[in-house]
């Protein structure tokens, strides 16, 4: 009978330490956004950059040291695809890809 209540009392215990925990663990960051346009106005210095998609919408977004860049250097004009996630409250890249102009 006493261990049963130690047990008892061990697994509510647990249960609450855990819910505890669950509650004041941040949401993680939402990934898997992306855009298609053009770059219109890049600021290396900065690290920050403005894509015109093609639905007529601009999105200001920032690379760090982490993003990877593939298919050329990042410049005024390009058309790129950027994948991104909100972090802070900014638009992250997280890739930029950039796409050669289609041949006619």
């Amino acid at each position: 009978m006493k261990s049963s209540r130690i047990i008892i009392l061990s697994l509510a215990l647990v249960l609450l330490v855990s819910s505890a925990f669950a509650a004041t663990t941040k949401a993680p960051a939402t990934h898997g956004k992306s855009v298609h346009g053009t770059v219109a106005r890049l600021d290396e210095g900065t690290k920050t950059f403005i894509v015109n998609s093609s639905a007529k919408k601009t999105y200001d977004l920032q690379w760090n040291d982490a993003t990877k860049v593939t298919g050329g250097s990042l410049k005024d004009g390009e058309s790129v695809t950027v994948r991104y996630m909100v972090h802070d409250g900014k638009n992250v890249a997280t890739s930029i890809m950039i796409v050669a102009p289609k041949k006619s």
